[in-house]
């Protein structure tokens, strides 16, 4: 983290947080044994860096803050990858059958309420320091309750009917009922918005520390926080509230720097360890490697605050991203692929295959390609595509970054389990091996952005479809697509052939029309459908898929087709379905609920349908 290096200090403060008990089974104790250590300055400072260490996750898929598990496999961007039978969990989420016994629901859990529990640390003993002015103590408890907001959103959005802890809670078996009754289930909603309207109303405009949010991260993240609310029916006005404030944030907001917010020119600067922080950044967590941190004792190794997820997505073969030191974990699969089809006018088919049946060409099955200068049997496909795909998914025959055209089948763990095609979004430059990658690790000092300046416009599209403003949507939009035109000349904005001047295949992208068939922003319903597909095009693999499907109310539609067009290849797949009830949710880990037991009783009571 840019001048903020997430240390393990706060380790030493409270050793139970890597315990494998569950968080609700006792009261915490520290180690600490003379607690006026941490009612000071210092000591806040100690507390408060330990809540922010966690947003980098444990190590695991399902604990990183993109949710390569629970947002992206999980919604039908990616495959598990590896082979079939390595990590036999992951593969539940992409059928729709997770189970209440599945072992990352459980550390997922602990992780969140884990962190939940560190900003409770923070507010427990600010209110016993006295060294601190008092407004250095409302901006601490702004930049904890800012963190814990987000730590729940995560877990209610997973879990949904979860229990409130905070740090006048003494007895963590708290119902997620009410009254602990099994039936009416507690709504936490309303105390996560009031943690970031606290943390939007007296966080600062800048940072010196860039990973710390500023004012107007807060009041995008506020935002987000109504919609949700709004699409589960929890607060019917969100919409409106949230597009009142989300204007405000595209008209004014500034960055934890204090550059105005606005897209970057080019797409892929986004996701490049050397450009990131710039414009377009409205928060996001700020990994680093060989920046001196103790080597962990856990299997995350050197450089642990890096992006643990690096060492499950690379390929473990030399000359390829990860430079032969990952596991070929999250393959983008080929229904995510062929969103990104246009037609003649550089439009996506909504409809996805209603109107063009015709899908992107792949290589699965093929051997792969030959050694240079030898030819390439195997053509790219000359069909229009989005050229957002050649930034976040890589394909035969493309350049791969610098590390040369992607090569097929050799550089996948295993094609017939994983398909075709490797992420890309998310692997650093080979020329940057050293720089942005940990010593002997592919992981990488890539920032994981958690809101964006193009989620913001996209988010605002939303609420203005949503309360009938539909040509302003369509403007929203469109500014967004529009990036991708206005600078096609650019290598890091369209990807090129080895000439560096070339597109590397028939890239066409244009802006929705005003009027005609080809505006969808005609009626709310259909204009709703092509924000969330630009969502799926511009966000891709970035965690939001699978809650953005669901709090559109297309579960049962869009998965169901994911399912039914994968399977074909994929047996795997084959005789699932994803149904609201109970899928829109994880279920609860039945170790939580076990270890919930309070007078004879349980307290935490399981989500529908399980």
């Amino acid at each position: 983290m840019n001048n903020l290096h997430v240390y393990a200090l706060c380790l030493a403060i409270t050793g139970l947080l890597l315990s494998c008990e569950s968080i609700l089974d006792r009261q915490p104790v520290g180690v600490v044994t003379d607690e006026s250590m941490l009612a000071t300055a210092e000591g806040i400072d100690g507390l408060l860096t330990g809540a922010y260490a966690l947003l980098n996750g444990t190590g695991w898929m399902n604990t990183n803050p993109d949710q390569p598990l629970f947002g992206v496999i999980h919604g039908g961007e990616c495959f598990k990858g590896s082979y079939y039978v390595d990590q036999p969990s992951y593969l539940e989420f992409s059928q729709f059958k997770v189970t209440e016994i599945n072992s990352e629901l459980s550390s997922f859990w602990q992780f969140g309420y884990d962190a939940v529990f560190r900003c409770n640390l923070v507010m427990t003993f600010l209110s016993k320091t006295s060294d601190m002015t008092e407004n250095e103590k409302v901006e601490t408890e702004a930049e904890a309750r800012f963190l814990r907001a987000h730590y729940y959103f995560y877990l209610k959005r997973a879990f949904g009917n979860i229990p409130w802890i905070d740090e006048t809670t003494a007895d963590y078996r708290v119902p997620n009922t009410i009254d602990n009754n099994g039936i009416d289930y507690v709504d936490i909603w309303p105390l996560i918005a009031e943690d970031m309207d606290f943390a939007r109303k007296n966080l600062p405009v800048t940072q010196i520390d860039l990973g710390r949010p500023n004012k107007w991260a807060a009041d995008a993240y506020y935002a987000k926080i109504l919609m949700y609310r709004a699409s589960l029916g929890d607060y019917p006005d969100g919409f409106d509230e949230a597009l009142v404030i989300l204007t405000d944030v595209i008209d004014h907001g500034v960055t934890a720097r204090g550059d105005n917010y606005d897209l970057l020119p080019n797409y892929h600067d986004n996701f490049d360890a050397a450009t990131e922080n710039g414009p377009e950044s409205v928060w996001a967590v700020q990994l680093s490697v060989n920046d001196g941190t103790p080597i962990s004792a856990s299997w995350r190794g050197s450089s642990p605050n890096g992006d643990a997820k690096s060492q499950l997505i690379c390929p473990g073969v030399a000359g390829s991203p990860g430079l032969g030191r990952g596991w070929c974990f999250y393959a983008p699969t080929p229904w995510y692929v062929d969103h990104f089809r246009t037609d003649a006018s550089g439009l996506p088919y909504l409809d996805m295959y209603a109107t063009n049946p015709v899908r992107v060409k792949d290589d699965y099955g093929l051997p792969a390609a030959p050694p240079a200068p030898e030819p390439d049997p195997f053509q790219i496909d000359t069909i229009g595509v989005d050229p957002r795909l050649d930034w976040t998914v890589s394909r035969r025959g493309i350049p791969c970054l610098d590390y040369g055209p992607f090569p097929g089948s050799s550089w996948i763990r295993d094609q017939a389990s994983a398909g075709p095609y490797m992420t890309k979004k998310w692997y650093i430059w080979k020329s940057q091996d050293g720089t942005y990658t940990a010593v002997n690790s592919p992981k990488t000092a890539i920032n994981i952005p958690v809101i964006r300046f193009a989620d913001v416009l996209l988010l605002a599209a939303e609420c203005e479809a949503r309360t009938g403003s539909l040509d302003n949507a369509r403007d929203l939009v469109n500014r967004v697509r529009k990036r991708m035109m206005d600078n096609s000349e650019s290598p890091k904005n369209r990807v090129k052939k080895e000439d560096g001047i070339t597109d590397a295949a028939n890239y066409r992208i244009g802006l929705f029309p005003t009027g005609g068939p080809a505006d969808p922003f005609q009626s709310v319903e259909t204009a709703l459908d092509a924000i969330l597909f630009e969502r799926t095009l511009e966000l891709g693999t970035e965690g939001h898929r699978f809650y953005d499907v669901v709090r559109f109310g297309k579960g049962e539609e869009i998965f169901n087709e994911f399912l039914a067009t994968e399977s074909i290849r994929f047996d795997y797949l084959s005789g699932h379905e994803y149904t609201d009830i109970p899928d829109a949710l994880l279920p609860i880990p039945t170790e939580v609920i076990e270890k919930s037991l309070k007078d004879g009783k349980t307290t935490i009571t399981q989500n529908p349908g399980y």
